[in-house]
């Protein structure tokens, strides 16, 4: 089979502790043509010279510099110098993939003709130093999808497989990032709210029941319960939900949905109403819109 080109995007920011492994996961892919990306996000550890390390070895790595501006800026300047790739995909420095991660894809992505492939993942947990794997049924071994049918199906599928806002573990044509940009004002939630633009311009999407990606994640970071991240997390989910209802499209699933997540997030909270006060408020404001009968 000819291999087309693939454009790797690593955004980087201070994981030298794990940036070795994720890159040597990468060098060692069965599907060998491909270009990487290091976009190195204004790191103040070794990740520099870790980079420059794979660049003098391996041809394949590509190694850019930025002032600090987060995940979505240096995922935005990969897209912006991938000029070479017909593909895209993503991958986060801390984490690391399966030897066949892009073989597994790319045959999905040209055996059915989609626009975007994606695969399922697992999650290592470093703080309790356990897997965790997705414990539901899940769709079938192989799956394609039509635009109109994804986004029907969208919250459920993500509600129970987050692999389909993940900003990892998917391949997509470059022709249709045309326009597209992660968000740079967004806090959390950038990774759902670019794919699921996506999404509403891919014409077909096959999904690939195969964990090709693997997902570090640290409970013990709080970030998840500040004020910021959770309006970032919110809106882009009402941006969302604005795009459909601007297309003529059923919103009713998305919005409860949110509602769901907006009371989940609330039985989260540490019960110190003080320290969360803010978040607290702002949540049972948009709680209270959502649920508001606007039909007398």
């Amino acid at each position: 089979m000819h291999q087309e080109l693939i454009s790797i995007i690593v955004p980087i920011f201070n994981t030298e502790k794990h940036l070795h492994q994720c890159l040597d996961s990468i060098s060692s892919q069965s599907y060998g043509n491909f270009e990487c990306l290091l976009i190195n996000d204004g790191s103040t550890d070794a990740s520099a010279s870790i980079c420059r390390e794979y660049v003098a070895k391996d041809a394949r790595f590509r190694y850019f510099e930025k002032e600090n501006g987060g995940v979505s800026s240096a995922r935005n300047l990969g897209i912006e110098r991938s000029v070479g790739g017909a593909y895209v995909t993503f991958i986060d420095s801390d984490d690391w993939v399966e030897f066949d991660y892009l073989e597994v894809m790319y045959s999905a992505i040209i055996q059915d003709s989609a626009d975007i492939s994606v695969s399922s993942y697992r999650t290592y947990e470093m703080s309790r130093n356990q897997w965790l794997f997705h414990a539901f049924k899940r769709v079938e071994h192989q799956k394609v999808f039509s635009k109109q049918e994804l986004i029907s199906k969208l919250i459920f599928l993500n509600g129970h497989d987050c692999s389909f806002g993940f900003a990892s573990c998917k391949l997509v044509r470059k022709s249709i990032l045309t326009g597209i940009w992660f968000n740079e004002s967004t806090h959390l939630g950038e990774d759902m709210e670019f794919w699921f633009k996506l999404y509403l311009i891919a014409e077909k999407v096959v999904f690939s029941n195969r964990d090709t990606y693997v997902y570090r994640r640290d409970l013990t970071d709080s970030k998840y319960a500040s004020l910021k991240h959770t309006q970032s997390d919110v809106q882009h989910r009402l941006n969302f939900i604005a795009f459909l209802r601007a297309r003529g499209m059923d919103t009713d699933n998305f919005v409860n949905a949110l509602l769901n997540k907006l009371y989940g997030m609330k039985m989260n909270l540490e019960l110190d109403q003080l320290e969360h006060r803010e978040v607290m408020r702002y949540i049972d404001e948009v709680i209270l819109l959502l649920e508001v009968n606007i039909n007398p």
